[in-house]
């Protein structure tokens, strides 16, 4: 009886332990990027909107025209969108994405 209950136990916590990995109901789904050589985890937070923070780290980003370029890019190839305008939040440690998808003009 002991040996079924502990295997019980070692079960039920394993699964909820898999559980845990899994984005919650509502939760945005991390994208792992690399960009410039730094990695960045990019998320969709509205429709119309995308974040891109760096991995694991709260620096800050290199605001120049390369690297915010280079976002804007990451952003699009991820989305399936086109990036209409971004800028920097979290006192420079968040790019901040618009989109518009779908029924661009030519």
């Amino acid at each position: 009886m002991k040996i079924h209950l502990k295997l019980l136990l070692l079960t039920a916590s394993a699964g909820l332990g898999a559980c845990s990995l899994l984005p919650l109901a509502g939760e945005p789904v991390a994208h792992n990027v690399s960009v410039g050589g730094d990695s960045y985890v990019l998320k969709q937070i509205t429709e119309s909107t995308w974040t891109a923070s760096p991995r694991g780290s709260q620096k800050i980003l290199a605001a120049t025209a390369d690297s915010t370029a280079a976002l804007r890019q990451a952003v699009e190839q991820t989305s399936g969108c086109k990036v209409t305008d971004s800028d920097y939040s979290r006192q420079g440690r968040q790019f901040d994405a618009q989109v518009i998808c779908g029924g661009l003009p030519n």
